[in-house]
């Protein structure tokens, strides 16, 4: 197999040396800033979501073809799987969010005749109308609505989604709803950044219809545009990247090329970036059904204090990992607010553990890892994720090729700033 990743990928790479482990420097492809140049690709996105570009970069570094198998444990919008499929090849995602999972699952139906879609859209548009006057309907029974959405706002919603489950269960009529997903933040007061999230100015109003319209407008410029007798395959699977074992065997096969972002350790509650969608588009009813979703997802939250999830024992006997926990604990041994910051580390680590340990028989021999992660920093204490997890990888029998950064954040509580990096592990 061709070698990945190495430093002759681009002569203006600078390189160190950090405990035995390569690190190169690289161009900043996280984002997903990048995700515009192809169809489908921004028919939903969130914040955290990683670039096409960096699928496209790895794919060639390792000189895969159209007959490749993708793998994405953390699938999240479906970023992997549909490049893939754009691309001709194969590829398989898993996601914990159901939302997330549905609305990469309706990205992957590129293959839709625009015909078909247009028909249905013009059909709901026309039962809606000016949606000026949608009547009272009844919302979902989601904490903080009246502060994450106003009535008027919702009652349009409502009317809309109401509109589009009248049409024929498929995928079109999911674009339809992947439609509406997508402009609940814009027409809501949750204001959403890359890691974080909190209430934006209070809209009483919002264009629901309008900015339906313009988005659906976009998807159907992008289904004529796609090449339909090009296209390959691709899967987006609903479970925990920690237990890919219990999902059977990979539908393509062992994969050539893993690639994939798992939440940062960032003290976020990850399910809060879906909560309009979760609960508006009915993948959940209740805070219990939240909680379920959480508890199938890598911890990375001081709040996730469930001590029937026992991943940080996988790590216990990390050195490095106990002692940048116990840093923390140090730092906060006087503080009594119930946030338990050193076991959120330990348990998060536990996660990756199970990852990396899981995800060997879902690749090929000599098959590349790649993740794409932060550094974080808590009271003062720097996280070294990305060389946390090469260490963690090479317990598991990987060969850790070497650390890619591609950009140094900044950081509120480490003055020298966080660096963001892929890990390329060999298995």
């Amino acid at each position: 197999m061709k070698r990945c990743f190495g430093p002759e990928v681009n002569g203006r790479l600078s390189r160190r040396q950090a405990g035995g482990l390569r690190y190169t420097r690289g161009v900043s492809l996280t984002t997903a800033a990048h995700n515009d140049a192809l169809p489908a690709l921004d028919w939903y996105l969130m914040p955290e979501a990683f670039s096409a570009p960096l699928v496209d970069q790895a794919v060639a570094e390792c000189g895969l073809g159209r007959d490749a198998v993708l793998l994405d444990p953390f699938s999240g919008t479906g970023t992997t799987a549909l490049l893939a499929k754009l691309r001709g090849m194969r590829a398989v995602g898993v996601e914990a969010n159901p939302f997330l999972a549905w609305a990469a699952r309706a990205k992957l139906a590129v293959d839709t005749h625009p015909d078909l879609f247009e028909t249905l859209r013009e059909r709901v548009l026309d039962r809606v109308g000016d949606l000026a006057d949608a009547p009272p309907a009844d919302l979902p029974d989601l904490p903080r609505a009246d502060t994450w959405i106003a009535p008027r706002v919702a009652r349009k919603v409502v009317a809309l989604r109401e509109a589009i489950f009248q049409e024929r269960p498929g995928p079109a009529r999911d674009l339809l709803l992947l439609a509406l997903a997508a402009i609940l933040r814009p027409v809501g007061n949750l204001k959403l950044t890359a890691h974080a999230f909190g209430s934006a100015v209070p809209k009483e109003d919002a264009p629901v219809r309008e900015l339906f319209e313009k988005k659906t407008d976009k998807m159907l410029r992008d289904l004529e545009a796609v090449d339909r007798t090009a296209l390959g395959e691709a899967a987006i699977l609903p479970g925990d990247a920690r237990d890919l074992a219990a999902l059977g065997s990979p539908p393509f096969g062992p994969a050539d090329l893993a690639i994939t972002s798992p939440p940062y350790l960032n003290n976020l509650d990850y399910t809060m970036q879906t909560r309009l969608e979760l609960f508006f588009l009915g993948h959940v009813a209740d805070l219990g059904d939240v909680r379920a979703i959480r508890k199938r997802m890598v911890v990375c939250d001081a709040k996730a204090m469930y001590k029937d999830i026992h991943d940080h024992e996988l790590v216990a006997d990390v050195p490095a990992i106990q002692a940048i926990a116990d840093a923390i604990a140090e730092r906060h041994k006087d503080k009594k607010w119930g946030w338990d910051y050193p076991f959120m580390t330990r348990q998060y680590f536990g996660g990756l553990h199970r990852v990396l340990a899981g995800a060997r028989a879902w690749l090929k021999p000599g098959a590349r890892f790649v993740l794409v992660v932060g550094e974080s920093s808590h009271s003062g204490v720097k996280v070294p994720v990305p060389a946390l997890l090469a260490e963690l990888g090479e317990r598991l029998g990987y060969v850790a090729e070497g650390v890619r950064v591609h950009r140094v954040r900044r950081s509120s509580s480490h003055r020298d700033g966080l660096e963001e990096a892929s890990v390329i592990l060999r298995r």
